[in-house]
C-alpha cells in the first residue's frame, strides 16, 4: 500500500459518511405517545399499552412470564429478591461490570464476590466462578455485556450443582441467543434495560424502563410482589398461599414502567429484528475484510452464542506485540486520522477498585455501619484480578452500523489495513 498515512499528511482512507444512516421512526413514536396523552393514561400497569408491551416481549423471546419495571436496576433488584437473596448471602458477578448490575443485591445486605472475565470473550469466566462458590453463595450474576452472551451451559450447570439461581443482567441483550433460544427464555431469570433512544440506546429503548423475564412461576410471583404495588389483578394471579396473604399493596415498592416508555418501547421492539439483521450483516462484512490482519482480532463469541452488540459496540482486542510495540493509543490516533469511528475507551468499570471496596468510609451506610444491613463489605486491592485489570488496556471499540453509508465498510477495512501495514512509520 503506497499512500501515506493520514496522520502523517496523507489522504484519509474513509471519505464516506461515518455516521449511522438508519433513522428511528419518530412519527410513529409521536403518534403512539399522543394517543396516550389524548387518553390521559399516564400511570398504570397490567392493562393497556404496558400490558401490550409485556405480551409482545414475552411472545418475542418465547418465555412464560414478563414484568416491566421503571428501570433495568429495579428489574434486577426484583430478580434478586425473587431469587431469595438477602443479608449475609453472597452473589458472584464479574469485576469488569457496572454497579447498577448488582446494586439491588448490595442494598439488600448481600455480599458481592467478584470474579475474572475471560480475556478472549471479555465475559464472566465460569472456571473462576466455580472457584469462588462458598456455602454462602446463593446467586450467580452473569453480564451479557454488549449483547454478547456468557457461557450459559457452564453457568447453569454450576447453578444446578450448587443449588444456585442465575440472575442474568441482559441489559444489552434484547434478541441475543444461546443455542437457538433467546436470552430470557433459557435461564432462571433475566433482566433487561430500556434506557435511551433507538439507535444508540439499549436494543429496545423507551427512555427509561426495565424488563424481568422468566419461565419459573415462583420467581415470577416473587418479582411481582416485590415491585408492582397496586397492579390490577395481581392478587388474582398469585398462586403461592403465602403471597396470597398480602393485600393489593403487596410489598410496597411501586417500580412499574411509565406508559409513555412502553408506547415508545413497542415501536422499538417492532423494528428490532430489522436492526439486528442489518447490524450483523455489516459486522460480518467488516470481519471478512480484515480477517488475518495482525494486531487486531474481534472479541470471541461462543459457538452457541448469537450476540446483538447494538449497545456498547463491536469489540476488538489489540496486540501491541504483533505491531512492533505500537501503543494502542497511537494506533487509535492513526485510525481516527483516517476517519475511522474507533475508540480505546475499552470496557466497564473495575468494580473491585471502587472506593467502597478499597477505603474506609465512616458513616456512609449509617452511624457505625460498615456496609448495607451492617454487614462489612469485602476489601480488594489493585492486582487482585490481574486478567480483568490487564485486558482493559487491549480493547478497541467500534459502534457498528445498522445502515452504513455506501462504501463505508470497504473504506473502514482499508483504514485498518493501511494503518497495520504501515505501523512501523508510527513508532
Amino acid at each position: 500500500m503506497s499512500e501515506d498515512l493520514a496522520i502523517l499528511g496523507g489522504e484519509k482512507a474513509i471519505t464516506a459518511e461515518s455516521g449511522e444512516q438508519w433513522k428511528r421512526p419518530v412519527d410513529q413514536e409521536k403518534e403512539a405517545v399522543c394517543a396516550l396523552i389524548d387518553e390521559g393514561y399516564f400511570s398504570g400497569s397490567g392493562s393497556g399499552v404496558p400490558q401490550e408491551f409485556e405480551d409482545r416481549f414475552r411472545e418475542y423471546i418465547g418465555c412464560e412470564y414478563v414484568l416491566t419495571t421503571s428501570h433495568g436496576h429495579t428489574a434486577l433488584a426484583s430478580a434478586f429478591f425473587a431469587a431469595g437473596l438477602g443479608a449475609g448471602d453472597e452473589f458472584i458477578t464479574p469485576t469488569i461490570g457496572y454497579i447498577g448490575s448488582y446494586a439491588g443485591a448490595l442494598h439488600m445486605g448481600a455480599t458481592p464476590v467478584f470474579c475474572e472475565i475471560e480475556e478472549d470473550t471479555l465475559l464472566m469466566d465460569p472456571e473462576d466462578v466455580s472457584r469462588r462458590i462458598t456455602p454462602k453463595t446463593r446467586v450467580i450474576t452473569p453480564i451479557h455485556s454488549g449483547g454478547r452472551v456468557c457461557d450459559m451451559d457452564r453457568l447453569l450447570a454450576l447453578a444446578e450443582k450448587h443449588d444456585l439461581v442465575v440472575v442474568e443482567d441482559a441489559a444489552h441483550a434484547h434478541g441475543s441467543e444461546w443455542d437457538g433460544k433467546k436470552i430470557g427464555n433459557m435461564g432462571h431469570i433475566a433482566c433487561f434495560s430500556m434506557q435511551g433512544t433507538t439507535p444508540g440506546g439499549k436494543p429496545v429503548a423507551g427512555g427509561e424502563a426495565g424488563i424481568v423475564a422468566t419461565n419459573d412461576r415462583e420467581l415470577y410471583e416473587r418479582a411481582l410482589i416485590y415491585c408492582h404495588l397496586h397492579r390490577p389483578g395481581a392478587m388474582d394471579e398469585l398462586e403461592n398461599p403465602v403471597y396470597r396473604e398480602l393485600d393489593p399493596q403487596l410489598l410496597g415498592w411501586k417500580w412499574r414502567a411509565h406508559p409513555l416508555a412502553m408506547a415508545i418501547g413497542l415501536i422499538s421492539l417492532g423494528n428490532l429484528p430489522f436492526r439486528l439483521e442489518h447490524f450483523a450483516a455489516n459486522r460480518e462484512a467488516l470481519f471478512r475484510k480484515i480477517e488475518g490482519l495482525p494486531g487486531i482480532c474481534p472479541v470471541l463469541n461462543y459457538p452457541k452464542a448469537k450476540g446483538v452488540e447494538l449497545y456498547g459496540g463491536i469489540k476488538f482486542l489489540y496486540s501491541e506485540e504483533e505491531l512492533s510495540g505500537l501503543t494502542r493509543s497511537r494506533f487509535v490516533e492513526a485510525m481516527r486520522a483516517e476517519g475511522a469511528p474507533i475508540g480505546d475507551h475499552g470496557l466497564g468499570h473495575i468494580e473491585h477498585l471502587r472506593s467502597i471496596y478499597t477505603k474506609e468510609l465512616p458513616g456512609l451506610w449509617g452511624k457505625g455501619h460498615v456496609g448495607p444491613a451492617n454487614i462489612p463489605l469485602p476489601r480488594y486491592k489493585e492486582g487482585d484480578f490481574p486478567i480483568s485489570e490487564g485486558v482493559r488496556s487491549k480493547v478497541l471499540t467500534y459502534p457498528g452500523h445498522i445502515e452504513a453509508a455506501d462504501g463505508f465498510i470497504d473504506q473502514f477495512a482499508a483504514a485498518f489495513k493501511k494503518v497495520v501495514l504501515q505501523h512501523e512509520k508510527l513508532l
